[in-house]
């Protein structure tokens, strides 16, 4: 048993039964099988952000331009064609949206691995750039997604929401990479030792800028499917993610260093969060209530074990 609870996975799975428990006498209607079922697209779109966010910090960065990049994929398949006049379809906008978080994600990680700006500066300035493109497409005013979009968003397979299946089946499928192929263990040594990795003969350099363009595609993608259950989804609609894509990650027990981490634990940290999110709602609470949980949740991540260092070498 003790093995079991030294694992990511099993210590995120106890969290957010002891929330369920905590949300079931606090507010009985948040874990009714309707509530839940509600939840689960937004669960699905927060672990899409938080697998991105994810490969980035394994590879020891940090990507805060999650928030306009989700938001500019959201306006590109939206605001950009409202008139259906240059002949885009709905595939093409998505594709586009794609291609652009991809081309994002490159120039962050070029930036980062051939400049050696840190990686937060980097990325705090593109998110300034992201929003302003955001506001330059939409005119300011947001548009409604085209029908075959909202169809797969809102769609289910089984029962089951298409966002909550693309959330679940994304982080299997990355877990899987990691943790059983040549390619995800390299992945995994270059972000523990970067030095040790380069002496292996690992490309080091496009592992780490292989995670940033996989980060873009992934908050790229999240934008589109939030696009597509809005229907007319907000302009600044990634805000909300990108300290939850941050707090995923370490609700799920994983080190900010990259030296233990399960992308598993994120998927779970991701629908920890968005109850967390209905139960603050349900409460009466203000929503302000929840962004200082995650601002409090991240902030122990990065205290604690500096803490407990020192107290082993005191």
């Amino acid at each position: 048993m003790t093995n079991y609870f030294q694992r990511n996975e099993f210590r995120a799975i106890a969290a957010l039964i002891l929330l369920l428990i905590v949300g079931g006498v606090a507010a009985p209607s948040t874990v009714t099988l309707t509530a839940l079922a509600g939840l689960m697209p937004f669960a699905g779109i927060t672990a899409v952000t938080a697998v991105g966010q994810h490969l980035v910090i394994q590879q020891r960065g940090l990507d805060i331009s999650v928030a306009g990049l989700f938001s500019l994929s959201a306006v590109l398949v939206t605001a950009l064609d409202p008139a259906g006049t240059s002949g885009m379809t709905a595939t093409g906008l998505v594709l586009l949206a794609l291609a652009v978080g991809a081309g994002i994600g490159l120039i962050n990680g070029l930036t980062v691995t051939r400049l050696g700006v840190p990686p937060l500066v980097v990325t705090i300035a593109m998110n300034s750039i992201l929003l302003g493109l955001v506001l330059q497409f939409s005119g300011g005013a947001p548009q409604v997604v085209p029908v075959p979009i909202a169809d797969i968003a809102v769609g289910r397979v089984l029962g089951l929401p298409n966002a909550f299946l693309a959330g679940l089946l994304l982080v299997v499928l990355v877990a899987f990479v990691l943790t059983r192929t040549t390619l995800g263990r390299r992945f995994k040594v270059v972000g523990l030792n970067p030095r040790t990795a380069a002496a292996l003969g690992f490309r080091v350099e496009l592992f780490q800028l292989g995670a940033y363009v996989a980060a873009g595609v992934l908050f790229a993608a999240a934008g589109v499917i939030f696009a597509g259950l809005s229907n007319v989804p907000s302009l600044m609609g990634g805000d909300a993610y990108m300290l939850a894509s941050v707090a995923a990650y370490v609700v799920g027990g994983n080190s900010l260093t990259g030296e233990r981490s399960s992308v598993l634990a994120t998927g779970i940290g991701a629908f920890f969060l968005t109850y967390l999110g209905q139960l603050v709602v349900s409460l009466g609470l203000d929503t302000s209530v929840q962004y200082l949980i995650q601002a409090l949740i991240v902030l122990l991540g990065v205290c604690l074990p500096t803490i407990a260092q020192r107290l082993k070498t005191a």
